[in-house]
């Protein structure tokens, strides 16, 4: 018996040594001792689960790799046109005009990757205070102005004079977040809604777009990093990949939930409640 538990034991250790190690994919000798079977499904268990994080994070940065490449790309190709002489004074404003957008792109990216890597901080703070739903939903509608009229679409806020007790600073930056996905998936001529509902001691800031909508499938994986820009990008204009998921992880760092829904107009709905007063 004491050889048998000794073998069982030693062959779990050595299992999690090579997992340690960088190995996966190991299979474990099932036993008949039940404490050596729980620690035997464990590890197998951990071995699963860091073959699925380690998976997600492959998929991750082949996306990252393939966004950043486009605007690079796109750059080196005008740098070397205008190196060459290759553009003329006529098309000079139009070069200017591009090089401008895929250098906001590529900033963009670069700052979503940022704002992931500060939520993962210890330091990350929430100061909370009194705010005012109503003007801070009239600075947002002021701060996307330019953007929406540059794409054609109209934000429109209805809102109600609630306060509430968060960070103003971090919810405006939620915020932005659903708004910026809002306008993203929304075709030029449509409107982008912020509304606030208000239900037993409760307020939701709801951003709503008449894009291609989600599907119950996309519900479940609204907020999973890269998962709808991996199924859409193909298919559809996407952009990173990465805003919904800094909205979920900086709800999460402000103990606040995201919802999401389809509603049968078709679109999206994401909402963000919080408790009034």
């Amino acid at each position: 018996l004491s050889r048998t538990l000794n073998r069982s034991v030693a062959e779990a250790a050595s299992a999690a040594r090579r997992l340690a190690a960088g190995e996966r994919g190991i299979q474990i000798a099932p036993s008949s001792v039940r404490e050596i079977a729980d620690m035997s499904e464990a590890v197998s268990a951990l071995d699963a689960a860091l073959t699925s994080s380690e998976g997600r994070q492959r998929e991750f940065l082949l996306s990252v790799s393939h966004e950043m490449r486009t605007p690079l790309t796109a750059l080196r190709g005008y740098a070397e046109a205008l190196a060459d002489g290759a553009i003329g004074p006529d098309d000079m404003r139009a070069t200017g005009a591009t090089l401008v957008a895929e250098t906001a792109r590529l900033d963009r990216f670069v700052s979503d990757l940022l704002e992931l890597a500060r939520l993962e901080a210890d330091d990350f703070s929430i100061e909370s205070v009194d705010v005012s739903l109503d003007s801070l939903l009239r600075d947002l509608r002021d701060a996307w102005r330019a953007t929406c009229g540059r794409e054609g679409i109209s934000l429109t806020i209805v809102s109600t004079d609630v306060v509430v007790r968060s960070d103003p600073m971090r919810l405006r930056q939620l915020l932005d977040g659903l708004v910026e996905n809002a306008i993203r998936a929304s075709p030029p001529g449509s409107e982008v809604v912020v509304r606030t509902r208000t239900s037993s001691g409760e307020v939701a800031i709801e951003v709503e777009d008449v894009g291609p909508g989600l599907d119950a499938a996309d519900l479940a994986d609204a907020f999973e990093r890269g998962t709808l820009h991996a199924k859409y990008r193909e298919l559809r204009s996407v952009g990173t990949g990465l805003g919904l998921s800094i909205a979920q992880r900086l709800a999460t760092r402000m103990d606040i939930r995201l919802e999401v829904r389809s509603p049968p107009s078709g679109g999206a709905v994401f909402g963000v409640p919080l408790p009034i007063g």
